[in-house]
């Protein structure tokens, strides 16, 4: 299985020029928990969570109006996959960088979608008596769900 057969296409994203208020706006009005930031040529540079938004917003002390995403997001690493590589390696990328989401980037580097625990866990089976391994297991979703739950913040 790969990881085009589960993620998220249509996604919602923004420009690191954006200002955390208008995408906050964007995230309720979308139901998502993050959108990915994209330059001018469709390439992840980043990617925003509802929770970097409430974190800035308290840590800077400033409205979210005057806060851009390219404030928030220098420095963090992206971590990507791509549309055709197997569930088996994206989950791999997210236990070890304790992610839960990936932006999805086609051959040319521009976004694609966004894999997402929720859509791992959407897709996992439990293997039945009988009729062989599924493509992606509940424990493969399980162990997934349990790595990027584990802390990592600096002890």
């Amino acid at each position: 299985m790969n990881v085009g057969e589960i993620m998220t296409q249509a996604v919602k994203f923004c420009g690191p020029d954006s200002d955390l208020e208008s995408v906050a706006m964007d995230m309720w009005n979308h139901d998502c928990g993050c959108i990915p930031v994209v330059d001018e040529a469709g390439k992840p540079v980043g990617i925003i969570t509802d929770r970097d938004i409430a974190m800035a917003g308290a840590l800077k002390g400033e409205a979210l109006r005057d806060i851009r995403i390219s404030d928030v997001i220098k420095g963090h690493t992206l971590h990507c996959c791509h549309s055709e590589d197997p569930v088996q390696s994206a989950l791999k990328t997210m236990w070890a960088e304790h992610v839960r989401r990936l932006p999805v980037v086609n051959g040319d580097g521009r976004l694609e979608g966004v894999l997402s625990v929720d859509d791992i866990i959407a897709c996992a089976e439990r293997g039945k008596r009988g009729h062989g391994v599924p493509a992606l297991s509940y424990d493969d979703a399980m162990n997934t769900l349990k790595a990027v739950c584990q802390s990592h913040a600096p002890q």
